[in-house]
């Protein structure tokens, strides 16, 4: 039986499910912005400038990237915006978003709306538990979504089938397992999605509105637009759009241990947990990135010897934190591509912060 409060608490969701299931797919967030990034030249914070704009010059003719921005000491020391894009231009960030949504689950556990990690995720959609349900799926916890060892197949095979079926939490759900529970690494956006659907039941608040109440709001920065599902909920893994500054100043956020101008926004035990590698195989590589790792929705490796953490979305969308440079790298790209110009573009943009970003730190 389920504790009273989570019972009050999913059944809170689910009437304010009812609710917003007639609006339309997408929300625009009203503004909350109110942070303005200080300004620095790159060589008043150890940066070669010459290097730097190298690597914008060779960003705009990769034709697909959209903006570069660098952030180093806390100070905005380079940007570039191309194709038109501007610092005010919201960005569809694609799987980046599922680094925010990691932020939120982290922030619900210690506002005591989630209880664990460990909390079955099925427990949250009593609708959908059946007799033919896998017993198995009973056993996919929060921490299983988070480091997508959930056991579904990858996006490469389930993403279109589920992005259009009628309802994406039942079709989820309904997916056959290829692996135990936290048997192995399988890369799906649904599962996440699963998340966003457990925070609104959980919460009895839209996730969009979680967000603004905990995260971006007290960030001072804004959900400039976000996708969602036919029932009405925000799409837990992708389809957010944010500016490029604004991306910047989230990933400044978790390169300070999740405090910002006094005030700790992300539980700074969560952030170590997400930076925190399971797979841990030193020979995965992608590219130049090396030693690939996944913790909660957030990615780590190495690039030219600098370990890292990033977010990343379809299409080369980057977060980049550097922290023995005290750096954050943001990039955008054209998003709208297949599946093979998305890696080629992303393996592009790892390039690029490898060969001219980095090393124009000179300090």
């Amino acid at each position: 039986m389920k504790p009273p409060i989570q019972f009050l608490l999913l059944v809170l969701g689910c009437v304010a499910l009812a609710l917003m299931g007639c609006e339309e797919k997408a929300d625009r967030a009203t503004p909350s912005r109110s942070f303005a990034w200080e300004v620095s030249t790159p060589e008043a914070q150890g940066i070669d400038r010459g290097k730097l704009v190298e690597g914008f010059g060779a960003a705009e003719r990769m034709d697909f990237v959209n903006s570069v921005l660098i952030v180093r000491h806390g100070l905005l020391v380079g940007e570039r915006y191309f194709n038109g894009f501007s610092r005010d231009d919201g960005h569809n960030v694609r799987s980046v978003s599922k680094s925010f949504l990691s932020a939120m689950v982290g922030i619900a556990l210690r506002e005591n709306f989630l209880f664990t990690p460990d909390q079955k995720a099925l427990d949250f959609f009593p609708e959908q538990v059946s007799r033919s349900t896998d017993p198995q799926q009973r056993l996919i916890t929060l921490r299983h979504l988070l480091q997508m060892r959930a056991g579904f197949d990858n996006d490469h095979s389930t993403f279109g089938q589920l992005h259009s079926s009628p309802n994406w939490i039942e079709a989820t759900i309904a997916l056959p397992l290829l692996f135990d529970p936290g048997e192995r690494f399988s890369y799906n956006t649904f599962a996440s999605h699963l998340l966003s659907a457990i925070l609104t039941r959980a919460t009895g608040m839209r996730s969009l509105e979680f967000a603004e109440r905990y995260l971006t709001g007290p960030l001072g920065i804004s959900i400039v637009d976000w996708a969602r599902d036919p029932q009405g909920y925000f799409f837990g893994g992708t389809d957010m759009y944010f500016t490029s500054r604004d991306l910047a100043r989230f990933g400044l956020l978790y390169l300070k241990g999740g405090a910002l101008d006094g005030e700790q926004i992300v539980p700074a035990e969560w952030v170590e947990r997400s930076l925190t590698g399971h797979i841990q195989n030193p020979d995965w590589a992608w590219g130049v990135i090396k030693k690939l790792d996944y913790g909660y929705l957030w990615w780590m490796g190495e690039i030219s010897g600098h370990e890292l953490f990033f977010a990343l979305g379809h299409g080369g969308q980057f977060v980049i934190c550097v922290p023995a440079l005290d750096a954050v790298v943001v990039v955008t790209s054209d998003s709208y591509v297949d599946w093979d110009t998305a890696d080629e573009q992303e393996r592009g943009v790892a390039a690029l912060v490898g060969d001219y970003i980095l090393p124009a730190v000179v300090d």
